[in-house]
């Protein structure tokens, strides 16, 4: 139990740093792409403006296209920044040949002239003005000019450049992150055994009081029972008698049952063996037999011989008996009670249903059957006998099988679901 709680705080603990390192690097990440993304836009602007050249006396207009947001991140504009810009032109002449404009400035590593012009003359015969490839391995965003006399001109920017610092943030930023998560977690799993103590000392204080006030009550309890019986065995049986020791028993159930919860809580895991499944659930049913026949219940019993499971028998037996005496309380006055063991979907599993009548459905969540303490009618009226301990236990029991127990509502029936994996 302890060592759940503390893997589910650490698991909590790992994931809120996660969401806060994650969203925070991603809103930085995101904010200088969409910077870069401003850059692109802003250079291929002035280009297009000045014929496909930049000076640096265009670089006051860097800071009068930027928006607010940009304009916040970014620092003043310097002239010199206008050379880390590989950009180049090809312009058509007046014989309609195209000429690399600058080319002594704008070269392309690797990339020759004739492919330049291939190049451009693509994007000419294209009916977009705008439009994205590749030289070289790098990316270059272009755009067709269209000057009075008709003539075109296309311009070509470089923009893996200016994308390139923004992905070297993006790979320098999760890798800080996943080392900071990495250096948190080993520090957390050092310190998280120091840091629930508090929890622990108090769940351990709890269980102990439960186990020695549970061993205490048995005392008075068993004289008051005693002293009953004697009564009755001088002739003074009576009704005060009779609900003198039925309250006595109900006592007794309750007491031994909370404190199997606190033993269960203490030690955590049970000591698991092979369990024949089928004869547990054969053995257990045919002890309500009698029961469910004095009160008029219709009992259905099918079980799948030769299902084997990892359990400890005698808390086994205590968790069918859990739902089979609850099926039995709250079946519907001549209702019907199921119970069916049979494999699981692959066969990888055993699956043991109880099943019990109960058409009084009034929007119940009966996921909440199984917390301590829960009574449908919380009213001290109520006429069913119980605690709203015994599935909360069965949950501990199952949970401690590594199995799982659920509850679902169907056709006016209620079933419980137990799944357990099969061994050989």
């Amino acid at each position: 139990m302890i060592q759940k709680f503390r893997l589910q705080f650490i698991i909590i603990s790992i994931a809120s740093l996660a969401l806060v390192l994650f969203t925070t690097v991603g809103l930085m990440i995101g904010a200088d792409f969409s910077r870069a993304h401003g850059e692109v836009s802003r250079v291929m602007n002035i280009l297009v403006r000045n014929n496909g050249q930049l000076t640096p006396h265009d670089s006051h207009e860097f800071e009068q296209s930027q928006t607010p947001f940009n304009a916040l991140i970014n620092n003043q504009s310097n002239p010199d920044s206008i050379y880390q810009y590989r950009y180049f032109s090809v312009a058509v002449d007046k014989n309609n040949k195209l000429k690399i404009l600058n080319w002594q400035n704008s070269k392309v590593y690797g990339v020759s002239q004739e492919k330049i012009l291939k190049v451009a003359q693509h994007a000419l015969n294209k009916r977009q003005i705008k439009g994205i490839t590749i030289l070289a391995g790098n990316t270059y965003s272009y755009e067709v000019i269209t000057h009075a006399n008709s003539k075109k001109m296309v311009v070509f920017l470089n923009t893996s450049l200016i994308y390139d610092r923004s992905w070297n943030l993006f790979r320098l930023a999760s890798l800080l992150t996943l080392g900071a998560l990495l250096f948190f977690a080993i520090i957390l799993v050092i310190l998280s055994r120091r840091a629930i103590q508090p929890v622990v000392r108090a769940y351990q204080k709890q269980q102990q009081f439960i186990t020695n006030a549970g061993h205490e009550l048995k005392t008075p309890l068993a004289i008051i029972s005693a002293n009953t019986e004697m009564e009755e065995m001088m002739g003074n049986e009576s009704e005060w008698t009779k609900s003198t020791k039925q309250q006595t028993m109900r006592l007794t159930e309750l007491i031994n049952r909370l404190i199997s919860m606190a033993r269960l809580g203490e030690t955590g895991d049970l000591a698991l063996s092979k369990v024949n499944l089928s004869e547990v659930v054969e053995e257990v049913a045919k002890s309500f037999s009698s029961v469910m026949k004095n009160d008029a219940k219709t009992y259905q019993v099918a079980v799948q011989s030769g299902l084997y499971v990892m359990a400890e028998k005698q808390s086994l037996i205590e968790v069918i008996n859990i739902l089979l005496d609850n099926a039995h309380k709250y079946c519907t006055e001549k209702g019907t009670v199921k119970v069916k063991l049979h494999k699981g979907r692959f066969s990888q599993t055993a699956v043991l249903r109880v099943s019990n009548s109960f058409k009084d459905n009034k929007n119940i969540n009966y996921e909440t059957f199984f917390d301590r303490f829960y009574r449908e009618d919380e009213s001290h009226n109520n006429k069913k006998s119980g605690y709203g301990i015994g599935l909360a236990m069965a949950r501990d029991i199952v949970h401690a099988f590594n199995g799982k127990i659920s509850v679902t509502y169907k056709d006016e029936m209620i079933h419980f679901d137990i799944i357990l994996k099969l061994v050989k």
